[in-house]
């Protein structure tokens, strides 16, 4: 008798990174045979939002410490939704993970804690492996799906053969080398794909992989908007996605300069619920003007501004939602209510001076 199971695992339709990496040193090294599976998932779910954090800072030099290192911010109260369980569960969860010195929590102004992950260690040499096989990063291939290719490398979650978390091994940039990180700008170097004639099968995968990287952050709406004037090319779907968080990026760069500390919850996607249930509709309000009105001279920076305007706009509206209106906080509003109008007068500025330019 066949399986009568839907959506059955085929080689067609493997996960490619859909679902929540457990690093199999957790199970083989001795070290942790104590630890349970709850806490395992924990470190799972913090190891996927580390993976956002360094890709970010390697990008743009955000979420590093003072030393160059990489953290996560994630409340009891997200972990414990996720894992249904209770948020004391939680702290007994992350204790264990902490004497294993696969965590460390730190304190970080009123609120916050920062989180450092570290990778599990590799068993000694000799010991027996309970588990030896492993899932997604086999050597093996399967047809017709190639997972070979680099851009497929890059997006695997977490790397199977690191034994420590050592900074050194990490390659990341350092507190010195982060001022001198690339400068944000209007347009977006994108990841190729290796070869134009690559499979179109092979870029939706990518795709897909792209979705369940950002999941967490971004929602299943985002992408529905997107991908239609993606032409099924990773290419377009992962500039359309680094110039929503290179926006955002520059967005909020603009309250910090302003007074807005960097660590607040408001800037973050994971505390400002604006920034996640009205992307979709701003996304579809700029590619309209894009394509339908082909009224646009240069999509790719009408797509930045109008992207940085949105997150902007919703900063200043949580901000005044759910904070108290101090001379402070209005003097931070204000100072970014201004350079918004001093940018905009410098655009007409600028385009008056082109008509005029075509006049003579």
């Amino acid at each position: 008798m066949s399986t009568t199971l839907t959506n059955t695992m085929t080689a067609t339709n493997l996960p490619m990174g859909n679902y929540i990496p457990i690093d199999l040193n957790l199970i083989n090294n001795p070290r942790y045979e104590a630890l349970s599976i709850e806490a395992m998932m924990l470190h799972a779910l913090y190891t996927m939002r580390m993976t956002c954090s360094i890709y970010n800072s390697q990008k743009d030099g955000t979420w590093l410490d003072e030393g160059g290192h990489p953290y996560i911010y994630f409340s009891n109260e997200e972990a414990a939704s996720l894992l249904r369980v209770s948020e004391r569960k939680v702290t007994n969860l992350k204790n264990a993970l902490a004497e294993l010195e696969l965590i460390q929590v730190s304190r970080h102004g009123l609120k916050n804690y920062r989180i450092y992950v570290a990778n599990p260690q590799a068993p000694e040499a000799g010991t027996a492996i309970p588990l030896a096989f492993k899932n997604f990063m086999s050597t093996k291939k399967i047809q017709p799906v190639d997972y070979s290719i680099e851009e497929t490398r890059k997006l695997s979650p977490v790397d199977r053969e690191a034994k420590s978390a050592a900074p050194s091994s990490q390659n990341l940039l350092t507190s010195t080398q982060k001022q001198l990180a690339k400068n944000i700008t209007k347009t977006t170097n994108v990841t190729s794909v290796t070869a134009k004639s690559a499979v179109p099968a092979q870029d939706s995968v990518l795709i897909e992989a792209l979705e369940a990287r950002y999941a967490h952050l971004l929602p299943h709406q985002v992408f529905q908007r997107l991908l239609p004037f993606c032409e099924n090319s990773y290419e377009k779907a992962r500039y359309f996605i680094d110039t929503i968080f290179k926006a955002k990026y520059s967005s909020n760069k603009q309250w910090i300069d302003a007074g807005l500390p960097a660590e607040s919850e408001v800037l973050t996607f994971e505390h400002n619920s604006y920034f996640s249930s009205g992307l979709s509709d701003a996304i579809a309000k700029a590619i309209e003007q894009m394509y339908r009105y082909k009224n646009v001279a240069n999509p790719e920076a009408f797509f930045f501004t109008f992207m940085r305007g949105f997150f902007t706009e919703k900063t200043r509206q949580y901000l005044v939602d759910h904070y108290q209106m101090t001379t402070q906080l209005e003097q931070t509003l204000s100072t970014v209510q201004q350079k918004i109008l001093t940018r905009k007068k410098q655009q007409k500025q600028y385009k008056t001076q082109k008509v005029s330019q075509k006049a003579s």
